[in-house]
């Protein structure tokens, strides 16, 4: 199985990424044709976070679109912090439930003999970790229950201080790798992170046997991670 994994496309404001972020202007066209390229094509594309700047659901149609026509078998998303569009949880679930474009926050995928669960997480300050961590057991308890071989979880904030070189630039909240470890997931996916940030981190780390991937899209000069 082929699983790939990108972050922060952060469609919708072309002019707000090339100036705030640095992104160049076909940035999504070049995202696109290296996913394309990959041969054979990914069994599973995960997106971890801020897929769009939109607001408002209505508006987000055109743009979604040019998400789910990447070239994957399969493609599971969550939301991250500026994806102010995404309606509640079990509206989204009820809207993106095809193995083609699935709403993985707070739920599990399952393909073969890998699972895939998903929350959206939040920095360690946030007013909203108590949510956060009621939808991540639920999806991990979920994920957990089924018969796989492997478990991965995508989170779009840090989920761990781990990753950061100076321990003072850190603003991970830790309990989130905490009770992914108590459940035994294997892989964490996750983005938010950007280069103009200028933080040093560890785009890939393995901590107790759990490896974390980065995949914020302007890392990897708009190529995809891959995880399997």
């Amino acid at each position: 199985m082929k699983i790939l994994a990108i972050a922060d496309p952060h469609l919708g404001k072309l002019e707000k990424m090339v100036q705030r972020f640095y992104y160049p202007p076909n940035y999504f066209e070049q995202l696109a044709a290296n996913i394309a390229a990959e041969t054979p094509p990914a069994d599973l594309l995960l997106i971890a976070g801020d897929l769009l700047w939109t607001k408002e659901y209505l508006e987000a149609t055109e743009n979604l679109q040019q998400l789910q026509a990447l070239k994957a078998r399969n493609i599971c998303f969550i939301e991250g912090n500026h994806d102010h569009w995404v309606l509640d949880y079990a509206k989204m679930q009820q809207l993106y439930n095809t193995p083609s474009f699935y709403f993985l926050s707070g739920r599990s995928f399952i393909l073969e003999n890998v699972g895939v669960c998903g929350v959206r997480g939040t920095e360690r300050h946030s007013s909203l970790k108590t949510r956060e961590f009621l939808h991540l057991q639920n999806a991990l308890k979920e994920l957990t229950s089924a018969d796989i071989d492997l478990a991965i979880c995508v989170i779009h904030h840090p989920p761990t201080s781990l990753i950061f070189k100076n321990p003072e630039d850190s603003f991970a909240e830790d309990q989130y790798f905490a009770l992914m470890e108590d459940y035994g997931i294997n892989k964490i996916v996750y983005g938010h992170l950007h280069v103009n940030h200028q933080y040093k981190i560890n785009l890939y780390m393995k901590v107790d046997n759990i490896e974390l991937y980065c995949t914020s899209i302007d890392f990897f000069d708009w190529k995809p991670v891959r995880i399997l």
